[in-house]
């Protein structure tokens, strides 16, 4: 039995997909149960409990032999802080993976994470492997580039703007790069990971197949809904000024500084396991886009 914890995310759902075409048995844990009713559709059931209260994690583990941890979030909000969430979600998921006699253990963490990274999210992401290094779980750990597909608050957040204003605002000068990973290479990856021996205690970077700059991203967004837009390119000093008025008066702000920190360098790799490792062609991301926008 495999344990998703996120399996009612971008991720997890794209996931359920992957594991049931590979006739694995899955169940979610699932902080609000209504939202995990649809993935009964792919075979998945659920069991309520939250990473960040340890007292609700036991009974979830139960006849579970493989724990897939998928819970991240984007943005801080009151009572879901990067630290609470990676760090001590992390932790609170691996303790509940010895007590239960759960080895084998995959975690989803995030390209650019270092010790020394700028930015709190990348900071956090690196305490949790940290976590699952230390922990003596059969471990593999994947750091996935930004990640693009149906549902995603990337593209779509993107095109969606785009079907509204005959420009786009483009924080920096848009000549930062990133690597987009289309979610279902991602899935297939940590689906291969269960049952490869090889992979375990090990750490691999995935992305997609080719380095891209921001306002090269931009286009091919603005071209996969049939739209040519004007990019405005926005300074940063003046984006951390309109972040900051979001953090404050917003309970999810769209963009916040902590992002515009990671905005500020590349996220790419000359590591790529997902061909090198898993045997998966990378998804373009102008090919996978055609599969969800229109």
């Amino acid at each position: 039995m495999i344990l998703m914890t996120g399996g009612t995310g971008f991720v997890g759902t794209h996931l359920a997909i992957e594991l049931a075409s590979r006739s694995y048995k899955a169940v979610c844990l699932a902080r609000d149960p209504k939202k995990a009713a649809p993935l009964a559709q792919k075979g998945v059931s659920f069991v309520k409990g939250d990473v960040t209260d340890p007292a609700t994690l036991p009974p979830a583990f139960k006849d579970v032999d493989t724990v897939i941890h998928l819970v991240g979030i984007l943005v801080e909000s009151k009572g879901a802080t990067y630290r609470r969430v990676h760090v001590e979600g992390t932790r609170n998921v691996v303790e509940a993976c010895l007590k239960a006699g759960v080895k084998r253990y995959i975690h989803i963490s995030a390209l650019g994470t270092r010790k020394d990274a700028v930015s709190e999210y990348h900071r956090t992401k690196w305490e949790a492997e940290e976590i699952v290094r230390s922990s003596g779980l059969d471990y593999t750990i994947l750091r996935p580039s930004v990640m693009f597909g149906e549902g995603d608050k990337f593209t779509n957040t993107f095109a969606s703007a785009m079907r509204l204003s005959p420009f786009v605002i483009v924080p920096g000068n848009g000549k930062n790069r990133m690597q987009p990973i289309f979610v279902k290479d991602v899935a297939k990856a940590l689906a291969a990971s269960v049952g490869m021996e090889a992979t375990k205690g090990k750490t691999y970077e995935i992305a997609g197949p080719k380095a891209l700059s921001f306002d090269e991203i931009i286009d091919a967004i603005a071209g996969a809904i049939g739209r040519k837009r004007l990019k405005v390119h926005a300074p940063m000093p003046l984006m951390c000024i309109g972040a900051a008025f979001m953090e404050k008066f917003l309970s999810h702000p769209p963009l916040t500084r902590d992002a515009l920190l990671m905005l500020e360098e590349d996220n790419v790799t000359d590591r790529n396991a997902l061909p090198d490792v898993f045997g998966i062609k990378p998804t373009g991301l102008v090919e996978g886009m055609r599969t969800y926008l229109h």
